[in-house]
């Protein structure tokens, strides 16, 4: 979003995700037409209020944590602006604005961004990008505003950490980025990312490898691991554990004949009971948001929905949508051994690509 410096190498900046429950850091290589991850770490953070993003210094810990786990190269790094801090709107703007001279078009875009936003505010930075064109009447832009707060903020963490940030992307392209990274989509396709993060799970539409819807989808894997801490009374720890290992049981579906089965099925109903709510809402969410994009976009067809983010390890959460969705939805791993991928992820098992594709986006696009 914004972009402080420009440097060409062959070895990415650093790409930094200053998530809410962690911080994660990739470094990658180019060969031809492929990435190859040389470096990866990761650490966790611990928060006692929602509400709290962490001080200028807490992020600074947690950085310094993190990257000292691997032996990254240079002090280039690139982070991104995750919601709630950063909104997104689609704009419908003249297209005599769009073809005038980017100066121009920026007034235009902030004035209207600071008309649509929930919290406006003078100290903003904007930034937009044009959607791919289509016959139907509708909008023709993505605006994306985020507080100079929050960005001094992060600059300023970064900067105690002897890392001097390049560029400040959002999100939700480098999510983007990521995902044409797994897959060659094809021109008549309309896929998504979803991203079960730790506060909200976040909806990304791509056309063309350009987002062209991003909203929230519903509630995040924080939430569901909190939701089985209460209702089975056991710590949120514990409550992770059960949700990563043994997941919910998809309706309808036989389980194992051996006595040992039983248990686990049983426990997989209990959880399904405890998130179903928030997986209906979930799918609800996803479906109308692909049949909203598809009528903008009649001549595409529904293609996969990449699913990654802590909450991409909740057992049977890919069945589960594929089946509400009736696409479908796999985790981003396992893209890695197809042919059309273009990322080779070497990491270890404390890695998963699910918790890193925010961070490879954002080292790419650097």
């Amino acid at each position: 979003m914004v972009l402080l410096r420009n440097r060409s190498t062959k070895q990415t900046p650093i790409g930094l995700d200053i998530g809410f429950s962690g911080v994660r850091a990739v470094q990658l290589r180019r060969a031809g037409d492929a990435w190859i991850t040389l470096r990866t770490a990761g650490c966790e953070r611990y928060h006692v209020d929602a509400r709290d993003d962490g001080s200028v210094d807490d992020l600074e810990r947690q950085i310094r944590t993190c990257l000292q786990q691997a032996e990254f190269r240079g002090r280039d790094a690139v982070v991104a602006t995750n919601p709630p801090e950063v909104e997104f709107h689609t704009l419908d703007l003249p297209q005599a604005i769009l073809s005038k001279p980017s100066a121009d078009v920026v007034k235009v875009v902030r004035s209207e961004l600071l008309r649509l936003m929930s919290e406006p505010g003078e100290h903003i930075e904007t930034a937009h990008w044009a959607l791919p064109p289509t016959k139907v009447a509708g909008p023709n832009a993505i605006g994306a505003a985020v507080s100079r707060r929050v960005i001094d903020r992060t600059l300023a963490a970064c900067g105690q950490a002897r890392m001097e940030c390049s560029c400040i992307d959002t999100a939700a392209t480098a999510l983007c980025r990521f995902g044409s990274l797994l897959n060659s989509w094809g021109p008549d396709r309309l896929w998504g990312v979803l991203d079960a993060s730790y506060r909200q799970t976040r909806l990304i539409l791509c056309v063309d490898d350009v987002p062209v819807l991003v909203r929230t989808a519903g509630t995040g894997g924080g939430e569901w691991t909190q939701r089985i801490a209460e209702s089975l009374e056991i710590s949120v720890k514990s409550a992770e554990v059960q949700k990563r290992e043994h997941g919910f049981t998809l309706p309808g579906r036989k389980v194992g004949r051996r006595a040992d089965d039983a248990p686990a099925a049983e426990l997989g109903s209990v959880l399904r009971g405890i998130l179903r709510r928030d997986l209906n809402d979930l799918a609800a969410e996803v479906k109308r948001s692909y049949e909203y994009v598809l009528s903008c976009y009649p001549a595409r067809r529904a293609a996969d929905l990449v699913l990654l983010g802590g909450g991409a390890a909740l057992q049977n959460l890919p069945e589960f949508l594929t089946e509400a969705l009736g696409i479908p939805v796999r985790t981003a791993s396992s893209y890695l051994d197809g042919e059309s991928c273009r990322l080779r992820y070497v990491s270890g098992k404390q890695n998963p690509l699910e918790a890193f594709g925010l961070a490879v986006g954002l080292a790419v696009g650097g």
